[in-house]
């Protein structure tokens, strides 16, 4: 269960192409039938022209042509993609014929003469592309057909000028079902949200901090109330311990370990489990619907900040005479050893301030709500119970090494006093389920 939403995106994007091919030529129209629950409604669409290739040798110009857009357009208005449209995309074909596929700034698409057509056209080519934009830098990856991956999609689509498309593909998304996937409270992240863009705008290093702490408290406190409405059986639609599998990395990526060590902070502390993939590509979490949705959107916001200082450090040349690769892992190592630190802090303020935690760990009295503690007890009981039947189901064996210890005590120096600066910004929230572009 590498990417859960794969097959309702294709799905959604299978609509899409259908539709597209049966725009009328005599008006350039064509009119869907979308539904709501009981509800129908028709929509007319004027979809912008399609292109259509022959050989990949086209679709690289396509490619080409569709990024250079994206570069002036970042270089007026700011990128959409967090720079990524400024890395180079090769288009290479497959002996295959049933799959295009991206990886690592290459675009693999198959041959026309042994079946590939279908992979021939411009929506395909921009779905792989749109992976390409969607994957952070030096490897670190956001997600896979998920929600970001859409989002990205649907922007890149508005970018190069094809709006009507865009308004097909995101009803299309509806259509399939997607959003009912969201079995989490998004108005809860959407506060967790609000907090991380007023980090972003702070003018001091301490308001940052205290905007992230309170985003970490929000979680902690809302996670709370719901351990305590399941053990009093009020939340109405009682929900399960669930798992999901994360991509953090692509195969052979040195800093796929760091990726890993900085999503154990995370899930750490916010009442998670973890399994770790023997390739040290990805994470599987365990543990309820919400703190995983935080999780992850807390994970991708850090991830991309962790890795924008670190290259910054690198450019600065401080870290001399040390090899680039071991200053970047040991920075790697001090910014989530600080972060999970001031995750930790945040998430016992929130159970101290809520009644649920003693003041104290030295003097340990009575907490002030003993039914929020027995909740927040009962929770870990069951995530515990949950995450030791599964890894029974699944064979799971073992225990992961962790990344190696990098001696560059200046470098990690570094990454802890950046970590302190972090700012949570406006990166895009992740969605319910998500994996590998």
């Amino acid at each position: 269960m590498e990417d859960p939403e794969q097959r309702l995106t294709y799905a959604a994007e299978d609509m899409v192409t259908s539709w597209l091919d049966s725009v009328a030529p005599e008006t350039g129209e064509v009119r869907v039938v979308l539904r709501d629950g009981a509800h129908a409604r028709t929509v007319t669409y004027r979809p912008e022209p399609e292109p259509r290739f022959s050989r990949p040798a086209e679709v690289a110009v396509f490619v080409t042509e569709v990024l250079t857009r994206l570069r002036q357009q970042a270089g007026g208005f700011g990128s959409n993609y967090r720079g990524r449209e400024q890395a180079d995309v090769r288009v290479v074909s497959h002996r295959g014929w049933k799959k295009a596929t991206y990886g690592d700034g290459v675009i693999r698409l198959p041959e026309r003469e042994r079946g590939g057509a279908w992979a021939l056209r411009g929506l395909v080519v921009l779905h792989e592309l749109a992976h390409h934009l969607n994957t952070g830098t030096h490897g670190a990856i956001i997600d896979a057909h998920g929600a970001g991956f859409r989002q990205t999609f649907v922007q890149l689509l508005k970018d190069i000028g094809w709006v009507q498309v865009a308004s097909m593909l995101s009803d299309a998304h509806q259509q399939s079902g997607l959003d009912s996937l969201r079995p989490v409270d998004d108005g809860m992240l959407a506060k967790v949200g609000k907090l991380l863009r007023h980090a972003e705008g702070a003018s001091t290093e301490a308001e940052r901090d205290a905007f992230f702490a309170k985003a970490q408290e929000l979680a902690t406190l809302n996670s709370i109330e719901l351990a305590v409405a399941r053990a009093a059986h009020t939340d109405g639609q009682r929900q399960d311990p669930t798992f999901e599998p994360v991509r953090l990395g692509h195969r052979g990526k040195p800093s796929n370990v760091r990726f890993i060590s900085l999503m154990l902070a995370v899930a750490g502390a916010n009442d998670l489990r973890c399994t770790i993939r023997g390739d040290n590509t990805g994470v599987t979490l365990y543990g309820f619907p919400m703190d995983i949705a935080v999780t992850k959107t807390l994970y991708v916001t850090l991830v991309l900040q962790m890795v924008a200082d670190a290259d910054a450090y690198i450019r600065s040349g401080a870290h001399r005479p040390v090899h680039g690769r071991t200053a970047r892992a040991a920075f790697y190592e001090g910014w989530t050893k600080r972060i999970g630190a001031r995750l930790r802090a945040a998430q016992r303020s929130a159970q101290v301030a809520s009644g649920a935690v003693a003041p104290a760990q030295d003097f340990p009295t009575p907490p002030a709500d003993a039914s929020r503690a027995l909740a927040l007890v009962a929770k870990g009981v069951e995530v515990s119970g949950y995450y030791e039947r599964m890894s029974r189901e699944h064979g799971v064996r073992g225990s992961w090494r962790g990344a190696t210890e990098v001696l560059d005590p200046y470098s990690e120096m570094q990454g802890r006093a950046a970590a302190d600066r972090a700012r949570l910004g406006a990166e895009r929230e992740l969605p319910a389920q998500f994996s590998e572009p």
